[in-house]
């Protein structure tokens, strides 16, 4: 498994030399062994690819993003074919049993409520806001009928970022870096659930019929505090490439889950099989996060 993320943002050439990724700026290069790539960010509307170099991307599962000309991730490559048993896999993702989709999805909103408490915990010392919190967390029914995920957010976010943040408000700077952070975290989730062998679109809870990416929204929901605290705590007024960086490198962050503490890439792919676990009923088990022991930026 790839472990480097890599970002190219600069005019310049990629092609495919002896199973390496070939970057070429004018008379320069740069040469990347295949083996140690985890995730390739192409983030400038002047790069030229070679169609080898993409099919080859593509076809060891290495996640790749495009941007468009603002920088913003607008896109990721998914293989077809990308798991031995895919008919398998995909033939019980479609049979998964409706009350278990019911259950998984309680599960998830009731995880998180409880990461937006704990870190709001860990965050003010004064917080009125938890008592609600924690009443709508108690409060979630199969399915979340009434819709505790949605109020509970509101409350957060209110609190998190103050009572005038919305999160459509396409001027604030925050929502642009808080959408940037959910990308890179989607981009991971959707090539963790195609490499397992099913389909992004076909997620437990959500079903928008021209979201490609369902399954990979339902699964990010307990993971988005992580996104959510580095953009309190680093954006104000400005959202710099620097910054894009350090919320690229959030993916080795890492978390408290399973009673030890995980680098957030080994964290997801434990957390989805968890997931894909209790749906297929192999186990009743589902994995817990827990933020109360804070959040390990920059892998520390």
């Amino acid at each position: 498994m790839g472990w480097k993320t890599v970002v190219i943002g600069t005019e310049c050439t990629v092609s495919l030399t002896l199973n390496r990724m070939k970057i070429t700026i004018g008379n320069e290069y740069q040469n990347i062994p295949l083996c140690d790539l985890d995730t390739v960010i192409f983030s400038h509307d002047r790069i030229t690819m070679t169609i080898p170099m993409l099919s080859k991307l593509v076809e060891n599962n290495i996640n790749v993003i495009i941007c468009d000309s603002k920088n913003d991730p607008i896109g990721i490559f998914q293989p077809f074919n990308n798991h031995s048993l895919v008919f398998k896999q995909l033939n019980k993702q479609i049979n998964w049993k409706i009350t278990r989709k019911k259950k998984l999805w309680k599960f998830i909103v009731e995880q998180k409520i409880q990461s937006e408490i704990d870190v709001l915990d860990l965050i003010y010392e004064d917080c009125d806001e938890l008592e609600t919190l924690i009443g709508y967390k108690n409060s979630v029914y199969n399915d979340d009928q009434t819709n505790r995920e949605a109020v509970s957010a509101k409350c957060y976010f209110g609190k998190m970022f103050g009572t005038k943040f919305y999160r459509d408000d396409k001027n604030d700077v925050r929502n642009f870096a808080l959408n940037y952070g959910y990308k890179i975290l989607a981009s991971y989730i959707s090539k963790c659930i195609t490499a397992r062998g099913l389909l992004t679109q076909l997620g437990i809870h959500h079903i928008g019929e021209s979201n490609a990416f369902n399954l990979t929204y339902d699964f990010i929901e307990p993971l988005r505090v992580i996104v959510d605290v580095w953009v309190e705590e680093n954006i104000k007024d400005s959202f710099s490439v620097a910054q894009k960086q350090e919320l690229i490198e959030l993916l080795e962050t890492k978390i408290y889950i399973d009673k030890k503490w995980m680098r957030l890439k080994d964290a997801v792919e434990d957390l989805i099989d968890s997931y894909i676990g209790f749906l297929n009923e192999k186990s009743d088990d589902i994995l817990k996060i827990d933020y109360s022991k804070g959040i390990r930026y920059g892998g520390e």
